[in-house]
């Protein structure tokens, strides 16, 4: 499978669930979901990538709720200053293979509580490892 230039791909809107999951399948390679972090995406109103995808590394297994809260609190001002009708893509990366576990769970229940209590745009919560991609788990 050829992967497609950045320029192409970001042209292409994200609309649909398989199209998230696609977009993170293709943007995070293997060596990079073997790594325990979150990965931010940005999508305007129309399902367009923003060029810049944010990495935050080394984060804890186990999730830390006020890491969760601040990523979430960042994503609504970032969002509702440059973006009011976008969206975010959270992705939590961690080695192993895409079936959930206790800690994917933990971190699930820090994202949703981080999203909800600031009212964070997200459009999906992902979980990318080497096994695969898959939705972590509902926003809310």
């Amino acid at each position: 499978m050829e992967t497609p230039h950045s320029a192409e791909l970001l042209a292409t809107p994200v609309r649909t669930d398989a199209d998230v999951l696609a977009r993170v399948a293709t943007v995070i390679d293997n060596e990079a979901r073997a790594l325990h972090a979150l990965w931010l995406f940005f999508l305007d109103r129309d399902g367009l990538q923003n060029e810049v995808v944010v990495p935050i590394d080394c984060i804890p297994e186990l999730p830390d709720p006020q890491l969760a809260g601040t990523v979430c609190y960042v994503i609504s001002q970032l969002l509702s200053g440059a973006e009011p009708d976008g969206s975010a893509i959270i992705t939590l990366s961690r080695p192993g293979m895409a079936e959930l576990g206790d800690a994917d769970r933990h971190w699930l229940s820090a994202l949703q509580q981080g999203a909800a209590t600031h009212q964070s745009p997200i459009r999906m919560l992902c979980l990318a490892t080497p096994g695969g991609v898959r939705e972590l788990g509902p926003v809310a």
